[in-house]
């Protein structure tokens, strides 16, 4: 009987990411050769495979910035290869990032078990830590909620390890971000979510300025609140869209906006009765957002209320139906939504995490806004086809595909690393 990994594995063939499995299947050749006699220098062949999607990530890179009619974008030989591969805004140095987490997780000397997804994954993410801190030139850090910074559906506590290093990356000069689907329209939900970071913030030995560096942006692009501290309190305060918000947004039609989730919240309920739902199920309408949440009920053995959980395959096919039929509805294409899985629920907003990514580079620094390439966004979800929704900040900047709250703590030790080796200051 397969296990529940090997089973979930199976059935998500639309989310894998191509380049990753593009890479993999180049080192499955060295893998095989090396199981065979473990002799054979498994490492340096790794080695060059990475050394070679090194090259053609900078021939990308290259190609994609000649604007003459010869050499167009989108003809580099790694977009030939993987014809989904989207911008890359830096090069990566893969060799060296391969070494080092090959020391870490010792992938070279498995004989029986091949370099997998999170390989490669933590090679990428390690590639784009070194990159962007030896230039010199980050300057905006953002983060997903759920599962980035704190448990998926939890709030971030004062003992929570990320906060130690998000107060380091405000001193350092960064700006700090949280981009969140999380749709609330009003300060207090956010404080609640984030009172921890909030009352470490307090204590913190920063300047008002630094403090005033974090912002959450919520419903992915929709609600922009800075952080305050007066009389030693600190808290959030929404901003005008007129301070941040493009014009191209703001007009957008708000009978637009209001068909498209009309429409989403129809197929929400006709899916709910479809799929044969538990009856607890919840649908929930937001100013900008309608998703389908899980209920509870009354457990008589346990003598308690508990959560009905919807089924994994049921989110990806709630998601997938209702972006597939949204994305022919003539108001939802005049605007931008995102359909997206939170792992317990569904829900579809209006916007996308690019535009809130985007967002705030020109929020943060209007008369120069922050390139893509001084950009940096960590998240959990990053599947290229439908039920993710951190895959959109890629067309705004630098990404790193993290999978808990743990691996944010250590890629952030990473980064504050290399941010204050000496060769970087």
């Amino acid at each position: 009987m397969s296990s529940r990994y090997r089973v979930e594995y199976h059935l998500k063939a639309h989310r894998k990411d191509a380049f990753i499995q593009w890479i993999k299947g180049l080192l499955a050749v060295p893998f095989v050769l090396h199981s065979v006699n473990e002799r054979d220098n498994a490492q340096e062949k790794y080695r060059r495979v990475f050394e070679d999607v090194e090259r053609l990530v900078e021939e990308k890179i290259e190609a994609d910035s000649d604007e003459s009619l010869l050499h167009g974008a989108g003809v580099s030989r790694l977009d030939r290869l993987v014809p989904t591969i989207g911008t890359f805004f830096t090069p990566l140095p893969l060799t060296e990032a391969f070494l080092r987490e090959d020391a870490r997780r010792a992938i070279s000397e498995r004989a029986h078990v091949s370099p997998s997804f999170n390989d490669i994954r933590h090679v990428l993410n390690t590639a784009q830590i070194l990159q962007l801190a030896r230039t010199g030139e980050l300057a905006l850090v953002t983060f997903d909620g759920d599962v980035t910074l704190y448990e998926d559906g939890a709030s971030l506590a004062a003992e929570d390890k990320v906060i130690a290093r998000l107060l380091r990356l405000l001193g350092a000069g960064m700006h700090v971000g949280i981009v969140t689907a999380a749709g609330y329209d009003d300060a207090e939900n956010y404080e609640r979510r984030l009172f921890g970071l909030l009352r470490r913030l307090e204590r913190a030995d920063l300047p008002i300025e630094a403090k005033r560096r974090l912002c959450v942006m919520g419903g992915e692009s929709n609600f922009l609140f800075r952080c305050y501290e007066r009389d030693g309190r600190a808290g959030f305060e929404r901003v005008p869209e007129s301070a941040w918000m493009s014009a191209e947004l703001q007009a957008w039609s708000q009978d637009d906006i209001n068909a498209t989730l009309d429409l989403a919240e129809v197929m929400l309920r006709s899916l709910r009765e479809k799929l044969r739902l538990p009856a607890e199920t919840q649908i929930i309408r937001k100013v900008r957002a309608v998703g389908i949440v899980p209920g509870q009920r009354f457990d008589p053995e346990l003598g308690r209320e508990v959560r009905v959980p919807l089924l994994r395959e049921t989110l990806e096919e709630i998601v997938l139906a209702v972006q597939s039929r949204l994305e022919t509805f003539p108001p939802a294409q005049r605007v931008q939504f995102s359909c997206f899985d939170g792992g317990s629920d569904v829900w579809c907003d209006i916007g996308g995490k690019d535009l809130g990514v985007a967002f705030l580079q020109r929020f943060y620094s209007p008369e120069s806004p922050i390139r893509p390439n001084q950009s940096l966004h960590v998240g959990d979800q990053f599947a290229p086809v439908g039920s993710a929704n951190d895959v959109k900040a890629r067309l705004a900047g630098c990404t790193a595909w993290i999978s808990s709250p743990q691996e944010t703590v250590a890629l952030l030790d990473d980064l504050l690393a290399e941010l204050d080796a000496p060769t970087n200051m």
